[in-house]
Protein backbone atom coordinates (compact mmCIF):
# COMPACT_ATOMS: atom_id res chain seq x y z
CA UNK A 1 0.00 0.00 0.00
CA UNK A 2 2.77 2.39 0.90
CA UNK A 3 4.48 1.69 -2.45
CA UNK A 4 1.29 2.41 -4.40
CA UNK A 5 0.70 5.54 -2.39
CA UNK A 6 4.12 6.88 -3.34
CA UNK A 7 3.52 6.04 -6.95
CA UNK A 8 0.19 7.93 -6.82
CA UNK A 9 1.79 10.95 -5.17
CA UNK A 10 4.63 11.02 -7.68
CA UNK A 11 2.17 10.67 -10.57
CA UNK A 12 0.00 13.46 -9.29
CA UNK A 13 3.06 15.64 -8.80
CA UNK A 14 4.19 14.98 -12.35
CA UNK A 15 0.72 15.73 -13.70
CA UNK A 16 0.59 18.95 -11.68
CA UNK A 17 4.03 19.96 -12.90
CA UNK A 18 3.08 19.22 -16.48
CA UNK A 19 -0.15 21.18 -16.03
CA UNK A 20 1.72 24.15 -14.58
CA UNK A 21 4.26 23.96 -17.35
CA UNK A 22 1.49 23.81 -19.91
CA UNK A 23 -0.40 26.75 -18.42
CA UNK A 24 2.60 28.96 -17.68
CA UNK A 25 4.91 28.13 -20.57
CA UNK A 26 3.44 26.08 -23.36
CA UNK A 27 0.01 27.72 -23.71
CA UNK A 28 1.32 31.30 -23.51
CA UNK A 29 3.94 30.34 -26.06
CA UNK A 30 1.25 28.97 -28.35
CA UNK A 31 -0.96 32.05 -27.81
CA UNK A 32 2.03 34.29 -28.43
CA UNK A 33 2.85 32.52 -31.69
CA UNK A 34 -0.78 32.78 -32.77
CA UNK A 35 -0.75 36.49 -31.95
CA UNK A 36 2.45 36.97 -33.96
CA UNK A 37 0.84 35.18 -36.90
CA UNK A 38 -2.22 37.44 -36.65
CA UNK A 39 0.03 40.51 -36.58
CA UNK A 40 2.06 39.36 -39.56
CA UNK A 41 -1.07 38.54 -41.54
CA UNK A 42 -2.68 41.94 -40.85
CA UNK A 43 -5.38 40.61 -38.53
CA UNK A 44 -4.68 43.50 -36.19
CA UNK A 45 -7.80 43.44 -34.02
CA UNK A 46 -7.21 39.73 -33.29
CA UNK A 47 -3.54 40.45 -32.54
CA UNK A 48 -4.48 43.34 -30.24
CA UNK A 49 -6.82 41.14 -28.24
CA UNK A 50 -4.23 38.35 -27.99
CA UNK A 51 -1.32 40.55 -26.93
CA UNK A 52 -3.54 42.35 -24.44
CA UNK A 53 -4.43 38.98 -22.85
CA UNK A 54 -0.73 37.97 -22.75
CA UNK A 55 0.02 40.98 -20.55
CA UNK A 56 3.74 41.20 -19.76
CA UNK A 57 4.64 37.90 -21.41
CA UNK A 58 7.89 38.38 -23.31
CA UNK A 59 7.70 41.40 -25.61
CA UNK A 60 3.91 41.29 -25.78
CA UNK A 61 3.63 44.91 -24.66
CA UNK A 62 5.78 46.05 -27.59
CA UNK A 63 3.91 43.79 -30.01
CA UNK A 64 0.62 45.20 -28.72
CA UNK A 65 1.74 48.71 -29.66
CA UNK A 66 2.90 47.43 -33.05
CA UNK A 67 -0.51 45.80 -33.58
CA UNK A 68 -2.38 48.96 -32.62
CA UNK A 69 -0.19 50.98 -34.97
CA UNK A 70 -0.89 48.51 -37.77
CA UNK A 71 -4.63 48.69 -37.09
CA UNK A 72 -4.54 52.49 -37.23
CA UNK A 73 -2.55 52.41 -40.46
CA UNK A 74 -5.00 49.93 -41.99
CA UNK A 75 -7.93 52.20 -41.16
CA UNK A 76 -6.06 55.11 -42.72
CA UNK A 77 -5.56 53.15 -45.92
CA UNK A 78 -9.20 52.05 -45.91
CA UNK A 79 -10.38 55.65 -45.72
CA UNK A 80 -11.64 55.37 -42.14
CA UNK A 81 -9.93 58.62 -41.34
CA UNK A 82 -11.75 59.59 -38.17
CA UNK A 83 -11.06 56.21 -36.58
CA UNK A 84 -7.46 56.33 -37.74
CA UNK A 85 -7.04 59.78 -36.16
CA UNK A 86 -8.46 58.50 -32.88
CA UNK A 87 -6.13 55.50 -32.80
CA UNK A 88 -3.01 57.43 -33.82
CA UNK A 89 -3.90 59.98 -31.16
CA UNK A 90 -4.03 57.26 -28.50
CA UNK A 91 -0.65 55.93 -29.65
CA UNK A 92 0.80 59.35 -28.84
CA UNK A 93 4.59 59.28 -29.35
CA UNK A 94 4.82 55.70 -30.65
CA UNK A 95 6.90 55.72 -33.85
CA UNK A 96 5.54 58.45 -36.15
CA UNK A 97 1.96 58.29 -34.83
CA UNK A 98 1.70 62.05 -34.41
CA UNK A 99 2.69 62.57 -38.05
CA UNK A 100 0.30 59.85 -39.24
CA UNK A 101 -2.45 61.58 -37.23
CA UNK A 102 -1.79 64.74 -39.23
CA UNK A 103 -1.84 62.75 -42.45
CA UNK A 104 -5.19 61.17 -41.53
CA UNK A 105 -6.64 64.59 -40.74
CA UNK A 106 -5.46 66.02 -44.05
CA UNK A 107 -6.75 63.05 -46.06
CA UNK A 108 -10.09 63.24 -44.27
CA UNK A 109 -10.32 66.93 -45.13
CA UNK A 110 -9.61 66.15 -48.78
CA UNK A 111 -12.31 63.46 -48.78
CA UNK A 112 -14.82 65.86 -47.23
CA UNK A 113 -13.95 68.48 -49.83
CA UNK A 114 -14.56 65.95 -52.59
CA UNK A 115 -17.95 65.20 -51.01
CA UNK A 116 -18.86 68.90 -51.06
CA UNK A 117 -18.71 69.24 -47.27
CA UNK A 118 -16.61 72.38 -47.42
CA UNK A 119 -17.28 73.68 -43.91
CA UNK A 120 -16.34 70.36 -42.30
CA UNK A 121 -13.23 70.09 -44.44
CA UNK A 122 -12.14 73.62 -43.62
CA UNK A 123 -12.52 73.04 -39.89
CA UNK A 124 -10.12 70.11 -40.16
CA UNK A 125 -7.61 71.97 -42.31
CA UNK A 126 -7.58 74.99 -39.99
CA UNK A 127 -6.45 72.76 -37.13
CA UNK A 128 -3.16 72.05 -38.91
CA UNK A 129 -2.55 74.77 -41.50
CA UNK A 130 1.20 74.10 -41.58
CA UNK A 131 0.90 70.45 -42.64
CA UNK A 132 2.32 70.03 -46.18
CA UNK A 133 -0.33 70.69 -48.81
CA UNK A 134 -3.01 71.95 -46.42
CA UNK A 135 -2.78 75.57 -47.53
CA UNK A 136 -3.34 74.45 -51.11
CA UNK A 137 -6.34 72.43 -49.99
CA UNK A 138 -7.76 75.45 -48.16
CA UNK A 139 -7.36 77.38 -51.41
CA UNK A 140 -9.34 74.65 -53.16
CA UNK A 141 -12.06 74.88 -50.52
CA UNK A 142 -12.16 78.66 -51.10
CA UNK A 143 -12.63 78.28 -54.84
CA UNK A 144 -15.24 75.53 -54.57
CA UNK A 145 -17.15 77.39 -51.86
CA UNK A 146 -17.27 80.51 -54.05
CA UNK A 147 -18.54 78.46 -56.98
CA UNK A 148 -21.28 76.99 -54.78
CA UNK A 149 -22.27 80.27 -53.15
CA UNK A 150 -20.99 79.35 -49.68
CA UNK A 151 -19.50 82.79 -49.09
CA UNK A 152 -19.15 82.33 -45.34
CA UNK A 153 -16.98 79.26 -45.87
CA UNK A 154 -14.95 80.99 -48.56
CA UNK A 155 -14.40 83.95 -46.25
CA UNK A 156 -13.21 81.73 -43.38
CA UNK A 157 -10.88 79.92 -45.76
CA UNK A 158 -9.34 83.22 -46.87
CA UNK A 159 -9.05 84.40 -43.27
CA UNK A 160 -7.19 81.24 -42.25
CA UNK A 161 -4.63 82.02 -44.95
CA UNK A 162 -4.65 85.77 -44.23
CA UNK A 163 -5.48 86.15 -47.91
CA UNK A 164 -6.77 89.72 -48.08
CA UNK A 165 -7.00 89.57 -51.86
CA UNK A 166 -9.20 86.52 -51.57
CA UNK A 167 -11.45 88.34 -49.12
CA UNK A 168 -11.65 91.37 -51.41
CA UNK A 169 -12.70 89.18 -54.35
CA UNK A 170 -15.77 88.11 -52.36
CA UNK A 171 -17.14 91.68 -52.50
CA UNK A 172 -18.52 91.31 -49.00
CA UNK A 173 -21.27 93.69 -47.98
CA UNK A 174 -20.88 93.32 -44.23
CA UNK A 175 -20.00 96.92 -43.33
CA UNK A 176 -21.56 100.14 -44.62
CA UNK A 177 -20.98 103.77 -43.70
CA UNK A 178 -24.00 106.04 -44.03
CA UNK A 179 -24.08 109.81 -43.80
CA UNK A 180 -23.98 109.75 -40.00
CA UNK A 181 -24.38 106.12 -39.05
CA UNK A 182 -22.70 102.73 -39.51
CA UNK A 183 -24.31 99.34 -40.04
CA UNK A 184 -22.70 95.92 -39.89
CA UNK A 185 -23.80 92.36 -40.60
CA UNK A 186 -23.40 89.72 -37.91
CA UNK A 187 -22.53 86.16 -38.82
CA UNK A 188 -25.86 84.93 -37.49
CA UNK A 189 -27.78 87.12 -39.96
CA UNK A 190 -28.62 89.94 -37.57
CA UNK A 191 -27.68 93.58 -38.22
CA UNK A 192 -26.26 96.16 -35.81
CA UNK A 193 -26.26 99.92 -36.25
CA UNK A 194 -24.76 102.91 -34.45
CA UNK A 195 -24.85 106.66 -34.90
CA UNK A 196 -27.62 109.11 -35.61
CA UNK A 197 -31.10 107.58 -35.73
CA UNK A 198 -33.12 110.70 -36.39
CA UNK A 199 -34.78 109.21 -39.46
CA UNK A 200 -34.95 105.66 -38.12
CA UNK A 201 -31.90 104.54 -40.12
CA UNK A 202 -30.73 102.50 -37.14
CA UNK A 203 -33.95 100.55 -36.59
CA UNK A 204 -32.51 97.22 -37.68
CA UNK A 205 -32.70 95.28 -34.43
CA UNK A 206 -35.54 93.05 -35.65
CA UNK A 207 -33.94 92.10 -38.96
CA UNK A 208 -32.99 88.44 -39.41
CA UNK A 209 -31.56 86.22 -42.14
CA UNK A 210 -29.70 89.15 -43.67
CA UNK A 211 -26.81 88.38 -46.04
CA UNK A 212 -25.80 91.90 -47.16
CA UNK A 213 -26.19 95.48 -45.95
CA UNK A 214 -25.94 98.90 -47.57
CA UNK A 215 -26.18 102.39 -46.10
CA UNK A 216 -27.51 105.44 -47.90
CA UNK A 217 -28.13 109.06 -47.02
CA UNK A 218 -29.92 108.57 -43.68
CA UNK A 219 -31.32 105.14 -44.52
CA UNK A 220 -30.28 101.48 -44.37
CA UNK A 221 -30.96 98.54 -46.67
CA UNK A 222 -30.69 94.81 -45.95
CA UNK A 223 -30.81 91.85 -48.33
CA UNK A 224 -32.40 88.70 -46.95
CA UNK A 225 -31.31 85.17 -47.76
CA UNK A 226 -34.65 84.56 -49.51
CA UNK A 227 -33.99 87.37 -52.00
CA UNK A 228 -36.30 89.93 -50.45
CA UNK A 229 -35.14 93.35 -49.27
CA UNK A 230 -35.84 95.46 -46.17
CA UNK A 231 -35.11 99.15 -45.66
CA UNK A 232 -35.47 101.68 -42.88
CA UNK A 233 -34.85 105.39 -42.46
CA UNK A 234 -35.52 108.44 -44.61
CA UNK A 235 -37.86 107.73 -47.51
CA UNK A 236 -38.26 111.24 -48.87
CA UNK A 237 -37.43 110.08 -52.38
CA UNK A 238 -38.88 106.59 -52.15
CA UNK A 239 -35.45 105.05 -51.57
CA UNK A 240 -36.93 102.61 -49.03
CA UNK A 241 -39.72 101.40 -51.32
CA UNK A 242 -38.25 97.92 -51.73
CA UNK A 243 -40.96 95.83 -50.10
CA UNK A 244 -42.06 94.23 -53.37
CA UNK A 245 -38.59 93.29 -54.58
CA UNK A 246 -37.93 89.55 -54.95
CA UNK A 247 -35.15 87.31 -56.29
CA UNK A 248 -32.54 89.95 -55.38
CA UNK A 249 -28.90 88.84 -55.12
CA UNK A 250 -27.18 92.20 -54.46
CA UNK A 251 -28.17 95.64 -53.16
CA UNK A 252 -26.40 98.99 -53.43
CA UNK A 253 -26.85 102.42 -51.86
CA UNK A 254 -24.59 105.42 -51.45
CA UNK A 255 -24.11 107.62 -48.40
CA UNK A 256 -24.13 110.72 -50.61
CA UNK A 257 -27.20 109.58 -52.56
CA UNK A 258 -30.83 108.61 -52.08
CA UNK A 259 -31.37 105.79 -54.53
CA UNK A 260 -31.35 102.06 -53.95
CA UNK A 261 -30.29 99.61 -56.63
CA UNK A 262 -30.99 95.88 -56.64
CA UNK A 263 -29.66 93.13 -58.88
CA UNK A 264 -32.05 90.26 -59.57
CA UNK A 265 -31.10 86.62 -59.91
CA UNK A 266 -31.66 86.86 -63.67
CA UNK A 267 -29.13 89.72 -63.84
CA UNK A 268 -31.60 92.52 -64.41
CA UNK A 269 -31.70 95.75 -62.41
CA UNK A 270 -34.39 97.22 -60.18
CA UNK A 271 -33.99 100.69 -58.73
CA UNK A 272 -35.89 103.18 -56.64
CA UNK A 273 -35.20 106.51 -55.01
CA UNK A 274 -34.20 109.99 -56.07
CA UNK A 275 -35.96 111.19 -59.21
CA UNK A 276 -37.49 107.76 -59.74
CA UNK A 277 -38.71 107.37 -63.27
CA UNK A 278 -35.94 109.51 -64.66
CA UNK A 279 -33.97 108.04 -67.50
CA UNK A 280 -30.69 107.73 -65.58
CA UNK A 281 -32.04 104.93 -63.37
CA UNK A 282 -32.90 102.94 -66.49
CA UNK A 283 -29.34 103.38 -67.77
CA UNK A 284 -27.86 101.10 -65.14
CA UNK A 285 -26.55 98.02 -67.00
CA UNK A 286 -27.49 94.53 -65.86
CA UNK A 287 -25.41 91.38 -65.57
CA UNK A 288 -25.96 90.60 -69.24
CA UNK A 289 -24.21 93.85 -70.06
CA UNK A 290 -21.26 93.01 -67.83
CA UNK A 291 -22.26 94.74 -64.59
CA UNK A 292 -20.06 93.84 -61.59
CA UNK A 293 -20.76 96.59 -59.05
CA UNK A 294 -22.96 99.68 -58.75
CA UNK A 295 -21.93 102.78 -56.79
CA UNK A 296 -24.68 105.40 -56.37
CA UNK A 297 -23.25 108.87 -55.70
CA UNK A 298 -24.40 112.45 -55.25
CA UNK A 299 -23.67 113.58 -58.81
CA UNK A 300 -23.92 110.27 -60.64
CA UNK A 301 -23.90 106.49 -60.56
CA UNK A 302 -20.64 104.69 -61.27
CA UNK A 303 -20.85 101.12 -62.57
CA UNK A 304 -17.97 98.67 -62.74
CA UNK A 305 -18.18 96.33 -65.72
CA UNK A 306 -16.42 93.12 -66.66
CA UNK A 307 -12.93 93.53 -68.03
CA UNK A 308 -12.28 96.65 -65.96
CA UNK A 309 -14.55 98.95 -67.95
CA UNK A 310 -16.83 101.51 -66.31
CA UNK A 311 -20.01 103.38 -67.06
CA UNK A 312 -20.75 106.74 -65.48
CA UNK A 313 -24.41 107.73 -65.39
CA UNK A 314 -24.51 111.46 -64.84
CA UNK A 315 -27.25 112.88 -62.59
CA UNK A 316 -26.01 116.49 -62.63
CA UNK A 317 -25.53 119.13 -65.30
CA UNK A 318 -21.76 118.74 -65.53
CA UNK A 319 -19.60 115.74 -66.30
CA UNK A 320 -17.05 114.49 -63.78
CA UNK A 321 -13.61 115.56 -64.99
CA UNK A 322 -11.19 112.81 -66.02
CA UNK A 323 -13.74 110.04 -65.51
CA UNK A 324 -12.10 108.20 -68.41
CA UNK A 325 -9.04 107.65 -66.19
CA UNK A 326 -11.00 105.01 -64.32
CA UNK A 327 -11.05 102.62 -67.28
CA UNK A 328 -9.15 99.40 -66.61
CA UNK A 329 -9.97 98.93 -62.90
CA UNK A 330 -10.96 96.07 -60.58
CA UNK A 331 -12.87 98.14 -58.02
CA UNK A 332 -14.51 101.56 -57.95
CA UNK A 333 -15.99 104.01 -55.45
CA UNK A 334 -17.73 107.37 -55.72
CA UNK A 335 -18.06 110.30 -53.34
CA UNK A 336 -19.84 113.61 -53.57
CA UNK A 337 -17.77 115.08 -56.37
CA UNK A 338 -15.01 112.57 -57.03
CA UNK A 339 -14.51 108.92 -57.88
CA UNK A 340 -11.67 106.42 -57.56
CA UNK A 341 -10.74 103.10 -59.09
CA UNK A 342 -8.17 100.41 -58.34
CA UNK A 343 -6.12 99.43 -61.39
CA UNK A 344 -5.10 95.84 -62.07
CA UNK A 345 -1.56 96.63 -60.90
CA UNK A 346 -2.73 97.84 -57.48
CA UNK A 347 -2.34 101.56 -58.15
CA UNK A 348 -5.29 103.96 -57.94
CA UNK A 349 -6.83 106.37 -60.44
CA UNK A 350 -9.15 109.23 -59.50
CA UNK A 351 -11.51 111.63 -61.21
CA UNK A 352 -13.43 114.75 -60.25
CA UNK A 353 -12.90 117.36 -57.55
CA UNK A 354 -9.89 117.36 -55.24
CA UNK A 355 -11.03 119.99 -52.77
CA UNK A 356 -9.66 118.18 -49.70
CA UNK A 357 -6.86 116.14 -51.25
CA UNK A 358 -9.09 113.12 -51.70
CA UNK A 359 -7.48 112.48 -55.09
CA UNK A 360 -3.90 112.54 -53.81
CA UNK A 361 -3.29 108.83 -54.34
CA UNK A 362 -0.42 108.87 -56.85
CA UNK A 363 1.97 106.94 -54.61
CA UNK A 364 -0.48 104.22 -53.54
CA UNK A 365 0.48 100.64 -54.41
CA UNK A 366 -0.78 97.11 -53.66
CA UNK A 367 -4.36 98.38 -53.24
CA UNK A 368 -7.07 95.72 -53.61
CA UNK A 369 -10.28 97.60 -52.72
CA UNK A 370 -11.45 101.21 -52.57
CA UNK A 371 -14.08 103.32 -50.81
CA UNK A 372 -14.92 107.03 -50.97
CA UNK A 373 -17.25 109.70 -49.63
CA UNK A 374 -17.38 113.50 -49.40
CA UNK A 375 -13.77 114.41 -48.67
CA UNK A 376 -11.91 111.12 -48.30
CA UNK A 377 -10.71 108.15 -50.29
CA UNK A 378 -9.57 105.00 -48.50
CA UNK A 379 -7.71 102.09 -50.02
CA UNK A 380 -7.38 98.60 -48.57
CA UNK A 381 -3.98 97.06 -49.27
CA UNK A 382 -3.07 93.44 -49.86
CA UNK A 383 -1.42 93.19 -46.43
CA UNK A 384 -4.56 94.28 -44.56
CA UNK A 385 -3.45 97.87 -43.95
CA UNK A 386 -5.28 101.01 -45.04
CA UNK A 387 -4.24 104.21 -46.81
CA UNK A 388 -6.32 107.38 -46.58
CA UNK A 389 -6.31 110.53 -48.72
CA UNK A 390 -8.23 113.73 -48.08
CA UNK A 391 -9.44 115.51 -44.99
CA UNK A 392 -8.09 114.73 -41.52
CA UNK A 393 -10.23 117.23 -39.63
CA UNK A 394 -11.82 114.53 -37.49
CA UNK A 395 -8.87 112.15 -37.39
CA UNK A 396 -9.83 110.12 -40.46
CA UNK A 397 -6.18 109.42 -41.26
CA UNK A 398 -5.75 107.48 -38.03
CA UNK A 399 -6.91 104.60 -40.21
CA UNK A 400 -3.40 104.59 -41.70
CA UNK A 401 -2.29 102.76 -38.54
CA UNK A 402 -4.78 99.92 -38.81
CA UNK A 403 -3.84 96.28 -39.42
CA UNK A 404 -5.76 93.08 -40.23
CA UNK A 405 -8.50 94.95 -42.09
CA UNK A 406 -10.76 92.92 -44.36
CA UNK A 407 -12.98 95.74 -45.68
CA UNK A 408 -13.33 99.52 -45.44
CA UNK A 409 -16.25 101.89 -45.86
CA UNK A 410 -15.94 105.68 -45.90
CA UNK A 411 -18.46 108.12 -44.49
CA UNK A 412 -18.52 111.93 -44.73
CA UNK A 413 -16.28 112.41 -41.67
CA UNK A 414 -15.01 108.93 -40.84
CA UNK A 415 -13.50 105.68 -42.03
CA UNK A 416 -14.92 102.36 -40.81
CA UNK A 417 -12.90 99.16 -40.97
CA UNK A 418 -13.96 95.53 -40.62
CA UNK A 419 -11.24 93.41 -39.00
CA UNK A 420 -10.39 89.75 -39.40
CA UNK A 421 -11.33 89.11 -35.77
CA UNK A 422 -14.94 90.16 -36.43
CA UNK A 423 -14.75 93.59 -34.84
CA UNK A 424 -15.15 97.06 -36.35
CA UNK A 425 -12.86 100.08 -35.91
CA UNK A 426 -13.55 103.72 -36.73
CA UNK A 427 -11.29 106.69 -37.42
CA UNK A 428 -13.03 110.08 -37.33
CA UNK A 429 -16.52 111.12 -36.29
CA UNK A 430 -19.51 108.97 -37.23
CA UNK A 431 -21.84 111.75 -36.14
CA UNK A 432 -20.61 115.08 -37.48
CA UNK A 433 -20.86 118.42 -35.74
CA UNK A 434 -19.21 120.13 -32.78
CA UNK A 435 -22.12 120.92 -30.49
CA UNK A 436 -22.09 119.18 -27.09
CA UNK A 437 -25.13 117.13 -28.09
CA UNK A 438 -23.56 115.87 -31.32
CA UNK A 439 -20.24 115.17 -29.64
CA UNK A 440 -22.05 113.08 -27.01
CA UNK A 441 -24.00 111.26 -29.73
CA UNK A 442 -20.78 110.49 -31.57
CA UNK A 443 -19.14 109.21 -28.38
CA UNK A 444 -22.05 106.83 -27.81
CA UNK A 445 -21.80 105.64 -31.41
CA UNK A 446 -18.10 104.89 -31.08
CA UNK A 447 -18.68 103.05 -27.79
CA UNK A 448 -21.41 100.95 -29.38
CA UNK A 449 -19.24 100.07 -32.37
CA UNK A 450 -16.35 99.10 -30.08
CA UNK A 451 -18.64 96.52 -28.46
CA UNK A 452 -19.54 94.78 -31.72
CA UNK A 453 -18.27 91.27 -32.31
CA UNK A 454 -18.87 88.34 -34.65
CA UNK A 455 -19.23 90.69 -37.62
CA UNK A 456 -18.86 89.04 -40.99
CA UNK A 457 -20.66 87.20 -43.77
CA UNK A 458 -23.57 85.06 -42.69
CA UNK A 459 -22.31 81.53 -42.10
Amino acid sequence: MRKWLWILIISLTVVAAVSVLTVTVLMPHIRYNNAIAALNEGRYEEAIAAFTALGDYGDSADKLMESRYGAAEAKLNEGLYEQAMQEFSELASYRDSSERYREASCRWGIALTDEGKYRDALELFILDVDYPGVKDEIGRVYNLAVQNGEIGVAYDAAVSLRDFKGIARLNLQVLAAGRNHVVALCRDGRVVAAGNNGKGQGNVQDWTDIIAVAAGYEYTVGLRADGTVVATGSNNNGQCDVQDWTDIVAVYAGNTATETVGVKADGTIVATGELEGKDYLRQIPGKAEGMIKVCPGFSGILVLLEGGNIRYINKSYSEMDDIEYLEGVIDVAIGTGHAAGVRFDGTVATAGKNTSGQNDVEDWTHVIAISASNSNTAGLKSDGTVVVAGSDKRGQKDANMWEDIAAVSVGPNFIAGFKLDGTVVVAGAVVGGTTPELIEENTKALEAIASWSNIGPAS
